[in-house]
């Protein structure tokens, strides 16, 4: 066990303890009405653009509504500017960087962690999620606590998974209903998580037309419709003034300030600063503003305290409960924030940064230092000349951070002869070792010119690959390689084009370069398992697959890898149960439902197969073979005409469907 994983653990004691407390104090008060908690994520949202934070423009009346009849916290922030990371620190009060959680869809949240959900429901609440982007799945420990983890994505394509999301309305529908099941007078959770904010900015009709010139604000006002939704069920069932509803950002947009179109690379406050709001059961405290900092980790300890629930020790954030009622804190705690995404996705350095007062210093190797009263913008880096005050506050952030480990939590093994010789073979030199100085890596402030150029060819590069132009593709990749050759993720999708031509030793030397510069992440390992199957090393595929399950346990992406080793070695019904346990642990994926069918069909297992086609075809997921499929199990099943007319449906659809044609000849044949 790691020096990192102890930490945890015996950090986790005293919480368990606290939890079985909360649970007498359940019994004791089994009489006393319980308020119930909707926890509004929202995704990439700026505290500036909405109408209560000053925004005139902007078309947000529902979270308006919650500011006026609630409490709004003026001066609120992120501890983290990426999903992942932020919402970890949310939902547990303690900072993300405990955990190793520092970038999306790579180290999950530890099941030791105690979370909100946990909470609760040891205290007697029914819990729900709903979830609207993947990169917040069971895969990465979001599920604990939750009775209900709703998180479907249509047309789920695990290459493009940080992709996956679902508008804010597909959300807080099943949302609702989930709300309208419960037994009258059962106090429940629901978290809500709404993604739609995130680029690129396309919101639906009539903001598309509202706000064309504004698409990112047609986001959010979007965001706000579905939250309308929401409330209004609420209204209508007699629950809003028996519920604590809460709507708190996650983090920020940079909207091309300092040079970032998104978010991600830096720390300055476009990034870090959220919305807060709170309406309060019986809209006790309404209209209150609190104006001091307040931290996204102090949101779990807050909502346990307001409901009655013991707040655990060992958490970095502290209820804000006296705050709201008025008993201001002569020194609020620091603020810190992180984000090693330049230094995983680009190989830059890593930035921290700490917020106190009217301060703000970024650790960084060349740091700065902003006087945020009177250059709210942070412009003017006065770290030169008062250099006595960045120094105690970079104390400070060291004293914060001193609970963990400044480096990445897991690193990349020493690779040996064989990958070196393939890493050289591609012009890949030094790989082995870490970027930059010491590791640090290139100061972002300096690169950050590039990242737009860089990103535009890695589009037009996967809309090249998507077009089925992959020479195109790779020219594309290669340039904006040129450009940082250490960033993971194009290397990945270099190795994924090689693929597609069947260039299985180059693909493989790129997810080895990925894997090596990216070791938190499981999905080089995973694709260079692919590109071994292909060259028919199951059992070199069979060692990278148990090394990403030791990164990524819960990826539904193990035992679909697992299945196909045990396809291509003819152990079929091995490969039927790897292939159910990765539908069970992600429904969207339809390629799994779909091996899951095939490897069925072959074991006649005629009702698993239906399942799965149904499945499919629901999905909208190759509807020609779906149907195809169908036909066949209706023909097991003696059905003659029934699958008739699946083969008739899947040649409409495409009528060089060989397999209908010959099932529909045949089976015309035995009339």
């Amino acid at each position: 066990m790691s020096a990192g994983t102890t930490a945890v653990r015996d950090s986790v004691r005293p919480v368990l303890a606290a939890a079985v407390a909360a649970g007498l104090a359940v019994v004791l008060s089994a009489q006393a009405p319980r308020a119930n908690l909707l926890l509004i994520t929202l995704d990439t949202v700026r505290a500036d653009h909405l109408g209560s934070y000053g925004d005139k423009q902007a078309a947000t009346p529902v979270l308006d509504r919650l500011a006026r009849e609630g409490v709004r916290f003026a001066d609120a922030t992120s501890h983290a500017p990426i999903t992942g990371p932020a919402h970890a620190g949310i939902l547990s009060g303690v900072y993300p960087a405990r955990f190793g959680v520092r970038d999306n869809a790579a180290t999950p949240l530890p099941p030791e962690t105690f979370t909100l959900a946990e909470g609760l429901k040891g205290s007697g609440y029914r819990t729900g999620a709903f979830i609207g982007a993947f990169i917040l799945d069971r895969a990465y420990g979001f599920d604990q606590g939750f009775d209900r983890f709703d998180s479907r994505f249509d047309r789920f394509d695990t290459r493009a998974k940080l992709s996956a999301e679902r508008p804010a309305a597909s959300v807080v529908e099943p949302a609702v209903a989930w709300i309208k099941e419960l037994p009258s007078g059962q106090p429940f959770f629901a978290w809500i998580h709404l993604y739609d904010a995130h680029a690129p900015y396309t919101p639906p009709a009539p903001f598309n037309t509202t706000f064309r010139a504004r698409p990112y604000d047609g986001e959010i006002a979007a965001v706000d419709r579905a939250i309308g939704t929401a409330i209004t069920a609420l209204e209508a069932r007699g629950l809003l003034d028996r519920t604590l509803v809460v709507a708190i950002g996650d983090h920020g947009e940079s909207l091309g300030e300092h040079g970032e179109d998104e978010h991600g690379v830096f720390l300055y406050d476009s990034v870090l600063r959220i919305p807060w709001v709170m309406r309060l059961p019986g809209r006790e405290r309404a209209g209150t503003v609190i104006r001091e900092q307040v931290r996204a980790i102090d949101l779990m300890p807050t909502l346990l305290e307001l409901l009655n629930v013991a707040v655990p020790k060992g958490l970095d954030g502290e209820s804000l409960v006296a705050v709201v009622r008025g008993r201001a804190r002569q020194d609020p705690p620091p603020a810190y924030a992180e984000t090693y995404y330049p230094k995983l996705h680009f190989g830059w350095s890593e930035l921290r940064s700490v917020r106190v007062g009217d301060w703000k210093f970024i650790e960084a190797p060349r740091s700065e230092l902003y006087a945020l009263r009177t250059d709210a913008a942070e412009r003017a880096n006065v770290a030169a000349t008062q250099g006595g005050l960045a120094s105690r506050l970079n104390a400070e952030l060291t004293g914060v951070a001193s609970g963990w480990s400044a480096a990445p939590a897991r690193q990349a093994p020493a690779p040996d002869r064989e990958t070196l010789e393939r890493l050289r073979s591609l012009g890949y030199v030094g790989f082995a070792a870490p970027s930059g100085a010491a590791g640090r890596g290139a100061d972002p402030k300096d690169m950050v010119a590039k990242l737009r150029s860089f990103r535009q060819l890695v589009t037009d590069a996967a809309a090249d690959l998507k077009n089925g132009r992959p020479a195109a593709a790779a020219g594309k990749l290669k340039q904006a390689l040129a450009i940082n050759e250490r960033a993971y993720d194009v290397h990945i999708a270099l190795g994924d084009v090689y693929m597609e031509s069947q260039q299985h030793e180059q693909a493989l030397g790129e997810y080895e370069a990925a894997a090596l510069l990216n070791p938190g992440s499981a999905d080089p390992l995973l694709a260079a398992a692919s590109a071994l199957l292909a060259e028919g090393k199951a059992d070199a595929a069979t060692r990278k697959i148990a090394e990403a399950e030791g990164v990524e346990p819960l990826s539904h992406e193990i035992p679909f890898a697992r299945g196909r080793v045990s396809e291509q070695m003819g152990r079929d019904a091995e490969a039927l149960a790897h292939y159910d346990r990765a539908v069970a642990a992600n429904p969207s994926d339809a390629r799994a439902r779909a091996r899951l069918a095939n490897v069925a069909i072959r074991l006649d297992k005629v009702d698993v197969a239906a399942t799965q086609f149904n499945a499919l075809l629901a999905a909208g997921y190759q509807p020609a073979r779906t149907h195809f499929g169908l036909g066949w199990v209706a023909e097991a099943r003696g059905d003659r005409a029934a699958a008739a007319r699946e083969y008739r449906r899947a040649l409409a659809l495409d009528p060089g469907l060989t397999g209908a044609q010959k099932a529909l000849s045949r089976l015309e044949g035995k009339r």
